[in-house]
Order: structure tokens, then sequence, then C-alpha cells
């Protein structure tokens, strides 16, 4: 049996979009690996969660969105000791509304087409294109230009551990200078993919789950969101599969 790590960053009013996407991957999922979360959050989701999901809370906050996007290498990192065969970053407002197995995404190193590649992207990428910046991607690049999701990436444990020290290396080396990439985090990751493309893609038609379901709940960019309503809701559904629709839990 294979252990197979998800990674899920969400302080703020993402916490309840963790909360969904945990409880929702779980019941849908029909593969026979060990699954387990490591969520970085703000609040224990003890009262949240069904006694028999199994997850690593690792309690983080942040002031800003981005800096809480651009939390992730790092705190994939901390992970170093765990004991996992894989590990897989997923954003928090991911959601998931049909069976699946892991099949469809694991992999040694894998990324995913992102849905805008094909269409309303496909002319002008969005890859970065300031020379300085350690995402830089050429215009005039002689490489396929794939764009993928800043959602979803990862492998083994050990190339999503060198991928992240790479990203952070990045990150630090840009920082030093005062910049901050157009698209965050996945200027970085679109730049490696384009040089090193992942040895699986899953193609945007092929993804099994909802990309930036943010589930109506009000700009989640704001740190002081207001969902307690749903957060109370959650914790008197605790044992109950939910989604949460149009700012409310269902």
């Amino acid at each position: 049996m294979k252990k197979i790590g998800i990674v899920i960053l969400c302080t703020n009013a993402y916490f309840v979009l963790g909360i969904r996407f945990v409880k929702r991957f779980m019941h849908f999922y029909k593969g026979n690996e060990e699954i387990i979360f490591y969520l970085f959050t703000d609040i224990d989701p003890k009262d949240y969660l069904p006694d028999n999901i199994k997850y690593e809370y690792i309690h983080t906050t942040n002031k800003s969105w981005t800096e809480g996007t651009n939390l992730k290498f790092v705190s994939i990192l901390s992970l170093e000791n765990m004991d996992v065969d894989f590990l897989f970053y997923f954003d928090a407002d991911t959601n998931v509304d049909k069976d699946f197995t892991e099949e469809w995404f694991l992999g040694n190193s894998v990324a995913g087409q992102h849905y805008g590649d094909q269409g309303w992207m496909k002319e002008k990428k969005g890859f970065d294109r300031n020379p300085r910046s350690k995402a830089y991607v050429p215009l005039d690049t002689k490489l396929p230009q794939m764009y993928y999701y800043g959602a979803f990436w990862g492998g083994t444990k050990e190339w999503t551990l060198n991928f992240c020290k790479l990203m952070l290396e990045w990150q630090k080396a840009d920082k030093e200078w005062g910049y901050e990439p157009g698209v965050n985090d996945e200027s970085y990751s679109n730049c490696y993919f384009h040089f090193n493309p992942p040895e699986k893609v899953v193609l945007c038609t092929n993804f099994k789950f909802l990309i930036s379901d943010k589930g109506g709940i009000g700009e989640t960019r704001r740190i002081n969101l207001d969902v307690e309503k749903i957060k109370e809701d959650l914790r008197n559904k605790k044992n109950e599969l939910i989604n949460i629709n149009n700012g409310k839990v269902i």
C-alpha cells in the first residue's frame, strides 16, 4: 500500500473550503492507498472532520492572500520527515463531485494543464516575461508553451521536496530585489515545468476535480471575510457529507 500525502493550505476563510475538500475527497475516493492530509491552517480541524480521516494539523497564520499562497513551498519542505511515498499539493478551493481513484494523478512528477491553456490564454500564455526574474520564460522560446495549474502538482516525496527547495530559492532571489511575479508561486512552477516537463501531465479534459470552486462564500482573499456561520454549520455536520454552495453548507 502506498502512502499519499495531500497538502492543503487553508488559513482564514479558506479553512472552510479546505474542510469541504478533505471530506469530499475521502467520500468520493474509491482507491486502496493510504491517504493522509497535511492541513496548514489557523484552526484545529478536530471539531470539523470525522475521526476516521487521517490528517496532521500544522498551525499556520498569514497576513495576506499573497503571503498565504507563497507559503506553499516552505510549508511542504517542513514535511521532510513525514512517512509518505508521495506528496501532492491541491488548492483549498478545489472541490470533488464524482468517484475517483489515485490513478489519474499519481506519478513520479505530475502537473496539470491549466483549463485556460487552450482557451482564453492560448495566444498569450501567463508566463512571467521579466528577464530579471527567476520565473522568466522568453517569448521566443522554442519549447512547447503549455501553461500549468499552480493549484495542483506533486509526485514522489523526493521529487516534491527537491522541487520545493528550488522554488523557494527562486522566490528568495526575486524578493532580494523586491520583485513579485505576476502570478506569484504559479509563475515559478510554470517556469520550472517549461524547462523540465513533468513526467505525467494531467490534461484539463482529464482533470477529475473542480478548480477554484469557492462555494460562493465571498471574496476569499479578504483576511477578515466572515465565515463564522459556515464554520458553525460545518461543526454541526462533522460526520456528514457536505458541500458549500451559494455561501451555505448544504
